[in-house]
């Protein structure tokens, strides 16, 4: 069986030892970010990388650093929101439509989803009027506001589709936005009479290994990577049809030599302003003041350490964490995290590859499995480190992913031992028998033996 495991993800053992020395390290490997020197600074930077584990977030920044409210109760009437942070070419889109399978309920909910992952077309606004996707959330695109509406210091523009009625009914608050989308949600429940408190969060996040993450931001012809598409003249999409920028003969040539690499070297890990994308999204609200300090000449490595270290304690406070080479086990452990039967995910996958002709497939990112094709150690540890604040981050995530995934079986082997049902998680019509959720584990561990698991498309 292929192991799509990067190698520099896997040495997870070392992780969690000498916390105390964060803010160090963190310098450490932001220096490393920055000299893309070659194999000795990666394996160093890794190697500091592996040391660290997050701390608790200090008091003065608290709810600064966190994506959701520490309450993980909801009221009687209304139940918790999810709200997923879509961070492109993690395969989001497919998870996307896993969380509205298992959220819909009533028929005519469960027959939109199947269309949107099955027909070549847009269902957001539908999605939004049928209360699976809450106002403002978007399946395919990014916050979609008011039309025409007037900006707000302090007070973002309202949301499409906004009503007290909506956020009190909806299933699923998502888009592109990184932790932004939060501040945009709790926003527009306030303007639509909500209390701060009344329906709490459940901050979810999926990320993906930095070098396959770059990969597929190559297949897809680095579409958000706008610093370099203006450095290498490509202007903008509107300005250059997808799929006519990389010959397709370089789509999938990831050798030392390749296109590929020579855009990685001399225009992605110079201009240190696309690299690192998965941090910076998960920063999003703040990332800005970051780049303008930086700009100012304030030393980049304070700066991206300051970046990172919210970004680590970001990912220890989410609910969920999914690991896209892991797709099956991640949607097990989402399916409990949110306590909802567990479904089929060849039922849930994004079918778009079968919407698209064979000249365009090969620069579709939605198209195929999370192995993106092969590479060598050296290309991959030059990625490393020039992505080295996205390695540690990931690094982090699996950490907690592996942990939340032993939490899960104890509890389910306990509650199965003693004939009980588990906890309940405050959400609405939730299953709180252990079996189907054990049983979905089993599934997905036996189809990653047989190197048969469903991936994220």
């Amino acid at each position: 069986m292929r192991d799509d495991t990067a190698p520099l993800l896997r040495d997870e053992a070392l992780l969690g030892v000498g916390a105390r020395y964060r803010r160090e390290l963190m310098h450490a490997v932001a220096r490393a970010l920055l000299l893309v020197a070659g194999v000795a600074s990666v394996v160093a930077a890794v190697a500091f990388a592996t040391a660290v584990v997050p701390s608790e977030p200090t008091a003065a920044r608290a709810r600064f650093g966190r994506l959701g409210l520490e309450e993980t109760r909801a009221t009687d009437d209304v139940p918790r929101l999810p709200i997923y942070f879509h961070i492109e070419k993690t395969g989001g889109t497919s998870l996307v439509l896993y969380l509205m399978s298992l959220l819909a309920e009533r028929p005519d909910q469960k027959a939109l989803v199947q269309r949107a992952r099955s027909e070549d077309a847009l269902f957001d606004a539908d999605l939004r009027a049928a209360r699976i996707l809450c106002p403002g959330s978007a399946a395919f695109l990014t916050t979609v506001f008011v039309d025409d509406a007037a900006s707000f210091a302090g007070f973002p523009k309202p949301l499409k589709d906004g009503s007290h009625e909506a956020w009190e009914e909806c299933a699923l608050a998502t888009s592109h936005q990184g932790q932004a989308l939060q501040t945009m949600v709790r926003a527009d429940m306030t303007r639509h009479g909500f209390d701060a408190d009344e329906r709490p969060f459940a901050p979810l996040g999926m990320f993906r290994d930095p070098v396959q993450f770059e990969q597929a931001a190559w297949r897809s012809e680095l579409f958000m990577y706008h610093d370099d598409r203006s450095t290498l003249g490509w202007g903008t999409l509107n300005e250059n049809k997808f799929g006519t920028l990389v010959a397709s003969s370089d789509l999938s040539d990831f050798g030392n030599d390749s296109a590929f690499a020579a855009t990685m070297r001399d225009v992605h890990c110079r201009n240190n302003r696309d690299n690192n994308y998965q941090t910076k999204k998960l920063v999003d609200d703040v990332w800005w003041r970051f780049q303008e300090r930086m700009d100012k000449g304030e030393d980049k490595t304070a700066v991206f350490a300051e970046a990172v270290d919210i970004a680590l304690d970001r990912v220890e406070a989410l609910e969920w964490v999914g690991l896209t080479h892991r797709y099956e086990e991640s949607v097990c452990a989402l399916a409990f995290a949110l306590r909802k039967n567990p479904i089929d995910t060849s039922s849930t996958n994004y079918d778009r590859g079968s919407m698209l002709g064979d000249a365009f497939k090969a620069n579709h990112p939605h198209s195929g499995e999370a192995f993106e094709g092969e590479m060598s150690d050296a290309l991959k540890q030059e990625l490393y480190e020039c992505n080295a604040m996205d390695t540690l981050l990931v690094k982090t995530a699996t950490k907690k992913f592996d942990a939340a995934l032993e939490a899960m079986e104890a509890e389910l082997e306990a509650a199965k031992a003693e004939g009980r049902d588990v906890a309940s998680k405050g959400f609405k019509n939730e299953n709180l028998k252990p079996e189907p959720y054990a049983a979905c584990l089993a599934a997905a561990r036996e189809s990653q033996a047989s190197g048969h698991a469903e991936q994220p498309r």
